[in-house]
């Protein structure tokens, strides 16, 4: 998770000049062009993926794209040292994370990237991208607004096949922000009045509580019951200027979308919604209750949910094995088992699983496998188990 705020920089034309005599493989669409040092099936990739993550990015603000100054730069480094080394270069900074840098000519703002395993790679490029394209129509958006929506959306799936982004609740924060909501701890929620006007430095003096909150803060407008909230996260961008300052943009905002309603509701139904959220860990640990009470209905929604946030789990889908199991339906009951296996599960508790479905379903040749396979992966767990079974199993002399 993220604890550190953007890097946007703003620089005179005058000091450029280094920056532009490494060649790069380049990659141009519609609105992005992208430098790379890595290659240019990279350059290609990284173009497409952020016009597809520019749709996603404007199903939440709606600008008109035709108003754009200029392409959106985005650089990509062959590794983090070349990456720090231009950097330090131009800021004597170095970072262990994408860097966009914000210059006086909007032509010359740039996205800084390196290389990084492929899911760490897209939310970064999701992250950063974000901030990049909402300042690209709005100099100074509010922080809580700017960092919210980019962390909100920088969980989102790339699928190449369809070459989209599917939208993926980001619930990295949700177990942060519950314990500042209960009072665990020492950190407090900030003021609803003080987030929405908060500056960039004062953001980050506080961004164990601003980063979990502004999150939450975006979440809950734009998924909360109440469908009315929805409009304060629009009416926040629509009174946004575009040459405004952070200061005067803030307090556009919260007065025309944020003065209709009670702060003290607001701050309620904030809270109450937080704290309805589960992440896929809470939703396992209620299905496996909900499976001890028998409640096999509400168990198997709720390893459904988990595994909505949460694909790789593979106690989910163990347990839903079991829930097919008990229900008698064999097939299905190993379909879940195999995958729970493909997914991590301890091979003794599965080849055990499969071995009584197996049985149970009349299946004797796989029962006899998959219960010798539990033996020889925990013979001191599933031994005693799997020998009365295989007793059960041989035919009468």
């Amino acid at each position: 998770m993220r604890k550190t705020l953007f890097l946007a920089v703003f620089l005179c034309f005058s000091v450029l000049a280094f920056a532009q005599d490494a060649p790069q493989f380049t990659s141009e669409t519609d609105h992005y062009r992208v430098l790379a040092e890595t290659s240019q099936a990279q350059a290609d990739d990284v173009a497409k993926r952020m016009e597809a993550a520019l749709a996603l990015y404007n199903g939440v603000f709606h600008f008109d794209l035709t108003t754009l100054p200029a392409k959106f730069r985005i650089r990509l480094f062959k590794d983090l040292d070349s990456f720090n080394a231009y950097l330090d270069k131009l800021l004597s900074q170095k970072r262990t994370d994408f860097v966009f840098v914000a210059w006086s000519d909007p032509e010359r703002s740039e996205l800084l990237c390196f290389p990084k395993e492929d899911k760490a790679f897209t939310a970064s490029l999701l992250h950063q991208g974000c901030i990049q394209f909402i300042k690209g129509f709005i100099d100074n958006p509010p922080v809580w607004l700017r960092e919210g929506v980019a962390t909100y959306l920088d969980a989102s799936v790339w699928d190449p096949a369809a070459g989209a982004f599917s939208l993926k609740q980001n619930l990295a924060w949700l177990d942060s922000l519950k314990a500042i909501v209960r009072g665990d701890g020492q950190n407090k929620l900030i003021a609803l009045s003080d987030i929405l006007s908060l500056s960039r430095e004062r953001a980050q003096a506080q961004m164990d509580v601003f980063a979990p909150q502004s999150w939450g803060l975006v979440q809950f407008l734009l998924n909360a019951p109440d469908r009315s909230y929805s409009r304060l996260a629009w009416d926040s961008v629509t009174a946004l200027d575009p040459r405004a300052t952070l200061e005067d943009n803030s307090q556009r905002a919260q007065k025309r979308a944020f003065s209709w309603v009670p702060e003290d509701k607001l701050q309620q139904d904030f809270q109450g919604y937080i704290m309805s959220l589960e992440t896929a860990t809470d939703l396992v640990r209620d299905g496996i209750d909900q499976y001890a009470k028998g409640d096999l209905a509400n168990s198997e929604a709720s390893f459904a949910k988990s595994l909505e946030l949460e694909p790789s789990s593979s106690t989910a889908s163990y347990y839903l094995g079991l829930i097919a199991y008990a229900r008698k339906d064999y097939s299905k009951a190993q379909e879940q088992y195999l995958k729970a296996f493909q997914l991590g599960a301890n091979a003794g508790v599965i080849n055990y699983a499969l071995g009584v479905n197996s049985f149970a379903s009349g299946n004797s040749p796989d029962a006899t496998k998959y219960l010798t396979f539990a033996k020889q992966a925990d013979a001191a767990s599933y031994g005693d188990r799997v020998d009365a079974l295989l007793k059960r199993l041989a035919p009468a002399k």
